[in-house]
């Protein structure tokens, strides 16, 4: 059976205690890109409840770097993005033709 999604991850599940802050937390960062090319990191936090002792494990925030811009996911999907807002352009750059029969001229 699959567990219920934590409105809010502060919060005990047991007890609803809310906890001031993590006692112990970590990064995972993700082995592939999205589909805009960047890496999201995974801040995860353990809790424990000061009332009733239960302890859970949860996502504290998320950070997607690369490119040219970080968008910083926190507490209840707050989104909030620094760096360029519009994607660059890239450059074509010069398209050179060359003919292959005034290679073999030369030889």
């Amino acid at each position: 059976m699959p567990k219920r999604k934590q409105k809010e991850i502060d919060v005990c599940p047991n007890c609803g205690t809310k906890v001031d802050k993590a006692v112990k937390t970590w990064n995972l960062v993700s082995p592939l890109p999205d589909a805009e090319g960047r890496i999201t990191i995974t801040i995860m936090g353990s809790y424990v409840c000061p009332n009733c002792g239960y302890k859970w494990r949860g996502v504290v925030s998320k950070i997607k770097a690369g490119g040219s811009s970080v968008e910083i996911q926190g507490k209840n999907g707050t989104v909030k993005k620094i760096g360029d807002e519009k994607p660059e352009k890239r450059d074509e750059g010069e398209i050179i033709e060359l003919d292959l029969s005034d290679l073999d001229e030369e030889e």
